[in-house]
């Protein structure tokens, strides 16, 4: 073995000894700050299901034991109700069941110890197939930077399929491109063992299929996968490859959603009588009186999921610019060496099967912004982008061969503007995922209109459809720069800036606006000087001393999801800030003031 080899192969150990040993002995409940939210839940909740218990029907054990391990209820936990009457886990268990024997043996810690033991799988073979005509160092370092010079890693620190649904497409490619190789193709090297013999056969692509299928079933767009695997055999004009490439891959669905479909009654695990609770008056089960039907749940089957999602096509022109260029959801700030890498593929010369990647990655993001084009990047706790965990590996091999430092250097540059903040403290922005992006260079950045309902943001409860003005109407706030409604009279119906900052808000209607009016009430400054933005046209008023003045505005732009909802973008800032307890000795108001404002709003028609 070549003495650079070895030494990479060394730090590949180093890494993963590091997160072995993070796992093993975490404290998990601690580091989760006692409760865990929507997916981690119902993912904690289902695994524990699958290694205490061998199934994922839902029942009170699996109740008391979540709240052994953490003090508030499984918040946001997707259920469903089967043909027999009996509750079940409503989402995919291949995560669940791959992780279980691992919680199995080591209590919350298996779900990590289960992402270490694939982080080094990923990183081997990341490393070893650039490896084979690139320089140690330089593998070791692309595999590097492409998990820990985008937000991948966060991931690893969830309990959630994202990780490992990264690992099952990178297998795919893997196990499809490695015979690919040029001296492979020029049969230059003789295998060394069995497993580059196994890689170097047909049966590293019968594998492929195999893991696709299970991928598939994890997260349903990842039929993508098939489109290059069976179109580069159609080619060599393999047809027996092809027919039994397919049926491996139909027998293995088959297994997996007919296990479903045995169990639950039904082939979709999100389909049918499908709630999500928070616990409000209870979880269903808690008590005798508790029941599916019973505990207060939102519905969420998707059942007639196409017909409530179809948006004009402008949504979706807006939604390809936002995945790439959104504040929240943006690729190019998240997992920039995906966007360097598609860069890279345009400007070099290409051979047939990245043409088929290239294919793959356009097809599942059309899929997510098609099908979700209100929450394609995860739904609102999400960081970054998470769904497209699924689609990232599928960059890694998309440039093909010729790869060099400069690009290592420009995504750790990138990587140190918009996400060492991130990185350095990922559990923090794991809880609080719109904490970066409330700061330059983010708050700069455009905001997914099309997302308002799964902001991040919309994980602070006094920052979320706040009602304002006429019925129908609500406000987003998109940074820390307002200050929590009050029990006060005044702050039932309006809200205070916080001091000199600009609070950047979203108003959502469900009718076109024919004009609003912000009536503005100061602090105790004098010649304070209010800035209004509503909709692109910016707006001054000079008030005194606690003076009211109002400044109104006629929409010219806004943003139009559908017929109903209507969405306008607008902020409110103030000169002079105050903090009266310090500058009136009657009161007792420490909060740093900026500006009272209220909305008054006249509706070109209300919805019936």
């Amino acid at each position: 073995m070549q003495i650079e080899k070895k030494y990479a192969l060394y730090i590949i150990l180093f890494i993963f000894l590091f997160s072995l040993g993070f796992s093993m002995f975490a404290n998990i409940p601690a580091l989760q700050k006692n409760f865990l939210f929507a997916d981690e839940a119902i993912y904690f909740s289902m695994t524990q299901s699958l290694a205490q218990d061998g199934d994922i029907e839902y029942t009170k054990k699996d109740l008391i034991r979540y709240y052994k391990a953490f003090n508030a209820g499984p918040l946001g936990i997707f259920l469903k109700k089967g043909k027999n009457g009996r509750i079940y886990f409503a989402k995919s268990f291949a995560y669940s069941l791959f992780a279980a024997p691992f919680v199995k043996l080591f209590g919350c810690n298996g779900f990590f110890v289960f992402h270490s033991l694939i982080l080094i799988l990923i990183l081997l073979m990341g490393f070893y197939y650039y490896s084979q005509s690139k320089s140690s160092s330089f593998s070791l370092l692309l595999i590097i930077t492409f998990l820990f010079a985008s937000i991948t890693a966060v991931y690893l620190l969830w309990m959630t399929p994202d990780f490992f649904n990264l690992f099952l497409v990178f297998c795919v490619l893997f196990l499809w491109l490695y015979k690919r190789l040029p001296h492979h193709q020029k049969n230059e090297k003789t295998p060394t063992g069995k497993l580059e013999s196994l890689l170097l056969s047909d049966w590293s692509d019968y594998l492929a299929c195999l893991i696709a299928a299970i991928a598939v079933f994890s997260k349903p767009p990842n039929i993508v996968l098939m489109g290059p695997l069976l179109l580069d055999t159609l080619l060599k004009k393999r047809f027996l490859k092809v027919f039994l490439m397919t049926a491996i891959f139909l027998v293995v669905s088959g297994i997996f959603w007919g296990a479903n479909q045995a169990v639950t009654g039904d082939w979709n695990y999100q389909g049918g009588e499908r709630k999500t609770f928070y616990g409000e008056g209870g979880y269903p089960l808690e008590k005798e009186h508790l029941t599916f039907d019973t505990a207060k749940g939102g519905r969420m089957t998707s059942e007639g999921y196409a017909q409530k999602h179809l948006y004009p096509p402008k949504v979706f022109i807006y939604n390809l610019f936002y995945y790439f260029f959104g504040r929240f959801s943006g690729i190019t700030w998240y997992f920039f060496p995906a966007v360097l890498a598609l860069f890279l593929f345009f400007i070099r010369k290409k051979q047939l099967y990245q043409w088929f990647i290239l294919a793959a990655l356009a097809g599942e993001i059309l899929i997510f912004i098609i099908l979700m084009p209100d929450n394609y990047a995860g739904g609102g706790g999400a960081l970054g982008n998470r769904y497209f965990l699924s689609i990232y590996p599928l960059f890694f091999f998309l440039p093909g061969l010729k790869r060099d430092f400069k690009e290592i250097g420009i995504s750790w540059v990138i990587a140190s503007i918009f996400i060492a903040q991130i990185m350095i403290s990922p559990l923090q922005h794991s809880h609080y995922p719109a904490t970066h992006a409330k700061k330059f260079p983010f708050n700069r950045l455009p905001v997914e209109l099309t997302l308002v309902n799964n902001f991040p943001t919309n994980t602070n409860p006094a920052a979320r459809r706040q009602e304002v003005g006429v019925k129908y109407t609500w406000l987003y706030f998109l940074d820390d720069n307002f200050l929590p409604r009050t029990s006060s009279k005044l702050e039932k119906i309006g809200f205070w800036t916080q001091g000199t900052h600009k609070a950047e808000m979203i108003l959502k209607t469900y009718y076109p606006i024919k004009e609003i009016t912000f009536h503005i009430l100061n602090n105790p400054r004098r010649q304070n000087e209010v800035s209004v933005r509503f909709c692109g046209e910016k707006k001054k008023i000079t008030l005194g001393h606690k003076e009211w003045g109002s400044v109104s505005f006629t929409p010219k732009r806004f943003f139009r999801m559908n017929q109903w909802i209507h969405i306008y973008k607008l902020s409110v800032k103030s000169d002079k800030g105050s903090i009266p307890h310090f500058e009136v000795n009657e009161s007792n108001e420490k909060r740093y003031l900026g500006v009272y404002f209220e909305v008054d709003i006249i509706p070109e028609y209300m919805p019936e």
